[in-house]
């Protein structure tokens, strides 16, 4: 495999620009009705870090459901968008999760951090 080049970085963070542009609205939608923020973080370079923080004091989904949300916002926008391997713990608590979004001859990864709701917040 060969070594990652500035270009690699300039094209790919290009991509994921006008991506993010695309679908970061209806993201957003999703992770409200589940009871998230959702912010984005990083450069963008190689990949789209979003990180979904619990917002309101109810109704808090879990994060499966999160998950599957955001996965069919990505998918009414682009039409592909998939989830690869299981959760990873985090410190601090959070998990992460990969998505892979797929739109023209590209893709993306989306690396979704999730802090938990705390136990006293879920109803």
């Amino acid at each position: 495999m060969r070594e990652r080049t500035e270009a690699d970085d300039i094209c790919q963070g290009a991509y994921n620009r006008a991506l993010l542009d695309l679908i970061l609205p209806a993201m957003r939608r999703a992770a409200k009705e589940a009871g998230y923020a959702l912010t984005v973080h990083g450069s963008l370079n190689r990949d789209i870090d979003l990180v979904a923080v619990p917002w309101t004091e109810f109704n808090v989904w879990s994060k499966e459901a999160l998950l599957d949300a955001l996965v069919g916002a990505v998918r009414a926008v682009t039409g592909r968008c998939g989830s690869s391997g299981g959760w990873a713990s985090k410190p601090h608590g959070r998990f992460a999760h990969i998505l892979m979004a797929w739109c023209g001859e590209s893709t993306a990864n989306l690396d979704l951090s999730v802090v938990p709701a705390q136990e006293e917040d879920r109803p």
